[in-house]
């Protein structure tokens, strides 16, 4: 592969998947810089492999996985197991209300399993079942695993109530 074909296949890449997967490791490490970071190492290790997808979902679930896998290893390696809510700075690139930036850090501060299913679910628009084919695990744990995220996140946030 020559300089500008590895250039074009990753311009194509990166507005493919760039966004949504800068928005999943943003709301795993809370902080833009290390979101940036982790993209980087995705797409470096997307462009020196030679990796063989069945299709584009595949291709798509590919990316997202590698991305949670960096995102954990990054937390694991820094000693983080959770995020402290006060250390979140949201960036210019989440210019919302004080209410739904609450949320945000709310969700980084849930544990890794419930997570990873209200990304994928909420801010990426995946359904149950493509939940469960992306993060190799069955329907109804995908499920309980929503149910579940969603009643801890509406005590968190149960001062918003009316």
């Amino acid at each position: 592969m020559n300089k500008r074909e590895f250039e074009n296949l990753f311009e194509i890449k990166y507005n493919d998947y760039g966004n949504m997967l800068y928005k999943i490791a943003f709301l795993y490490l809370g902080n833009a810089s290390d979101a940036e970071d982790i993209l980087q190492d995705v797409f470096t290790k997307y462009l020196c492999g030679k990796y063989k997808f069945k299709n584009s979902e595949h291709e798509k679930a590919w990316f997202i996985r590698v991305t949670q896998n960096k995102c954990l290893d990054y937390l694991k390696k820094s000693g983080c197991k959770n995020i402290c809510i006060d250390d979140i700075p949201i960036t210019s690139t989440y210019e919302n209300s004080d209410i739904e930036q609450d949320v945000i850090s709310k969700v980084i501060a849930l544990p890794e399993k419930y997570k990873s299913v209200i990304i994928l679910f909420y801010y990426n628009d995946y359904t149950v079942e493509k939940i469960s084919t992306t993060l190799r695990i069955s329907k109804s744990a995908v499920k309980k695993r929503l149910q579940r995220g969603r009643d801890i996140l509406k005590l968190e946030l149960e001062v918003y109530a009316l």
